[in-house]
C-alpha cells in the first residue's frame, strides 16, 4: 500500500538515491524515529529530539516508532514528515529553539530508493543537505 499525502510539497530542495531496496530504506527511517542526540553549539549544549511521521489517509500524518515495521505494509511510495526539535540545556532550565520540519518522499525503484527532501518552512539552522546526510548515514 502506498502511503502518500495530498499536502506533500510539489517542489523539493534536494533529490538523491539511497542504494538500498525500498524495504531497507523504510527500516532505516524507523531507526531515527524517537532518537535523541546531544551536541554542543555556540549557544551551549543542545538536545535534539527526532520525530518521524508517515502519511495516513492522504490528508494527515501518524507518528511512527522504532517498532512500527513499515516494510511489511508499505509498498512503492512513502511520504514522511521528520521534525527535529532543538532545546538548549542550561542549569536554570531548558530553552526551546526552532523546530525544523522536513518532508521526505521515498519512491521504490527496484534495487535503490529515490528520495526527495523539502524543508518547510525555511528557517535558519539544519538544512535539507544536512537531512540528506543524516539519511545516508543510516545506510553505511
Amino acid at each position: 500500500m502506498r502511503r502518500v499525502s495530498y499536502s506533500f510539497p510539489h517542489t523539493c530542495d534536494i533529490m538523491f538515491d539511497v542504494h538500498r531496496p525500498f524495504s531497507a530504506y523504510l527500516s532505516g527511517m524507523e531507526k531515527i524515529a524517537d532518537r535523541q542526540d546531544n551536541f554542543r553549539s555556540p549557544n551551549g549544549p543542545i538536545k535534539r529530539g527526532i520525530a518521524v511521521f508517515i502519511a495516513q489517509n492522504r490528508t494527515g500524518f501518524e507518528r511512527i516508532s522504532k517498532n512500527t515495521h513499515l516494510e511489511g505494509e508499505v509498498t512503492d511510495e512513502a511520504d514522511m514528515k521528520i521534525v527535529l526539535t532543538d532545546t538548549i540545556l542550561k542549569s536554570s532550565g531548558s530553552i526551546p529553539m526552532n523546530e525544523h520540519i522536513f518532508f521526505v518522499k521515498g519512491l521504490d525503484k527496484g534495487n535503490f530508493t529515490e528520495v526527495y527532501v523539502t524543508k518547510s518552512p525555511v528557517t535558519p539552522g539544519f538544512s535539507s543537505i544536512e537531512m540528506k546526510q543524516m539519511i545516508l548515514e543510516l545506510f553505511p
